[in-house]
């Protein structure tokens, strides 16, 4: 039997390194219609617009092999390039809370009187905000950016300028000395998504792509400490392969940096693809309040755990964000009554993998992923002071790939007519993961595990 590996020169690892085709990937908004009435404590109402498409490319540079270890260390990334004719051209006018005033705040209700009203006045002086929310074209929000002016004099100004000029708030770009350009995807577009290093798996080829290390570090250090958690083990690969004869008990496990942990999707049954055997797997948070091994993703357990069916990104991140499936999909159906205009449906908004596990290979993904916003009042801001404390959906993406006909026919023959000469060998490793790239960049200025919360140190 010839072991799968990732050892230089070889097909899986050729297909390993760059993905050859592209993945399609798309964004929804929640349009915001009320804003007004959302300010005076009214209940927000969201309308769905999308989708806007893009080709998403994956790639791995800077690799290093090592013989010591039988392990290759590299950095990850994901570039995205605009597919206007498939969707939305992305001049479309969207209404969502505005990311600068909305995060910095809320993010900073944990700290001292003095710090959250420096905060407010800061961003007031900044950004001379006339609503909590923002309108603009969604390329502009999403890509081109907002212009954020620094040329200020003000103490508490100068002191989020400052957070500015360090680089510390993430999807800011400078464009001179006192003026910058912020984006929710622009800054995170072909950008590192940290350094792995994986098993290379000659001796053991049931470990190939094993996640051994993310930034040098064997274990995180993110989630708390529970009796039966086990948040912090790295576990599975980096999400773009996995070892063939997988067993459906052992969970297609792969690490995800931008939500600082592992996760598999669970089996739901057999299926077919193109008339080839194959597995159907869904994704599901769980429940962190419940479950025992979930227990230690509660910001403070048992005292703060997310909703069923949601994770919070707060640990991973110091962002006031929740990660759930669209429209809350599974999900505390407390969250669907805070809001309007949601409508949760599994062919819709369900995160599906179909596994062929002989060679290891994906042969359909649809993964699916939300962001909401944790809304909550701030007396500091005016603008603020009377919101509800909601969890507010800002958007969800939709990751896709699907073998065609052509190719899957060719996976049947290889599969096994190497079978029969008892000589299975991988010639296709296209594993995407359960959700560890359904982020890819978009975001990832927001919940990189290396990005903390945005302070501000007031002056001496």
């Amino acid at each position: 039997m010839q072991s799968v590996n990732l050892k230089p020169g070889s097909e899986t690892r050729q297909m390993w390194e760059k993905l050859p085709f592209p993945m399609i990937f798309k964004i929804y908004i929640f349009n915001v219609t009320n804003a007004r009435e959302i300010e005076m404590g009214g209940k927000p109402k969201l309308q769905e617009v999308g989708p806007f498409v893009y080709e998403e490319w994956k790639d791995k540079y800077d690799l290093l092999d090592i013989e010591a270890e039988d392990a290759i260390s590299f950095n990850m990334r994901n570039t995205f390039k605009s597919r206007s004719d498939l969707g939305l051209t992305g001049e479309e006018l969207i209404t969502l809370p505005h990311p600068l005033l909305q995060f910095m705040t809320i993010a900073n209700l944990g700290q001292p009187a003095e710090t959250q009203a420096a905060v407010a006045l800061g961003l007031d002086l900044i950004l001379k905000p006339e609503s909590a929310f923002i309108t603009a074209k969604f390329s502009d929000l999403f890509y081109n950016g907002i212009e954020v002016n620094c040329a200020q004099e003000h103490a508490a100004a100068l002191a989020i300028c400052q957070q500015f000029q360090m680089g510390a708030v993430p999807g800011a770009i400078p464009l001179n000395a006192t003026h910058y350009s912020f984006s929710l995807m622009g800054a995170g577009n072909h950008t590192n998504a940290g350094r792995f290093k994986v098993s290379r798996s000659r001796a053991k080829k049931s470990s190939v792509g094993r996640v051994l290390s993310f930034n040098d570090a064997e274990q995180l250090q993110v989630w708390q400490e529970t009796n039966n958690g086990s948040c912090n083990i790295l576990r599975g690969t980096d999400g773009t392969i996995f070892a063939p004869y997988m067993r459906p008990q052992h969970g297609l496990w792969s690490y995800s940096a931008q939500l600082c942990r592992s996760l598999t999707p669970k089996l739901v049954g057999s299926t077919k693809y193109n008339q080839l055997p194959a597995k159907r797997y869904e994704l599901s948070f769980g429940s962190a309040s419940t479950e025992d091994d979930l227990n230690c993703y509660c910001t403070d357990y048992p005292i703060d755990c997310p909703a069923d069916g949601t994770m919070d990104l707060v640990r991973c991140s110091g962002t006031p964000l929740i990660a759930s499936l669209p429209h809350f999909y599974g999900a505390d159906e407390y969250l669907l009554e805070q809001v309007e205009g949601l409508a949760p449906t599994a062919a819709k908004h369900a995160s599906i993998l179909i596994f062929e596990q002989l060679s290891g290979s994906v042969l359909s993904v649809h993964n699916r992923l939300q962001f909401s916003l944790k809304v909550a009042p701030v007396k500091d801001v005016p603008l603020m002071s009377q919101l509800r404390a909601v969890a507010m959906p800002l958007f969800w993406i939709e990751e896709s790939l699907q073998l065609d006909e052509k190719i899957t026919q060719l996976l049947h023959k290889k599969i096994f007519a190497v079978l029969n000469a008892n000589n299975l060998f991988r010639w296709l490793a296209i594993g995407l993961g359960s959700l560890g790239c359904a982020l890819g960049a978009l975001f990832l200025h927001l919940t990189r595990s290396d990005v903390k919360r945005v302070g501000v140190s007031l002056p001496e």
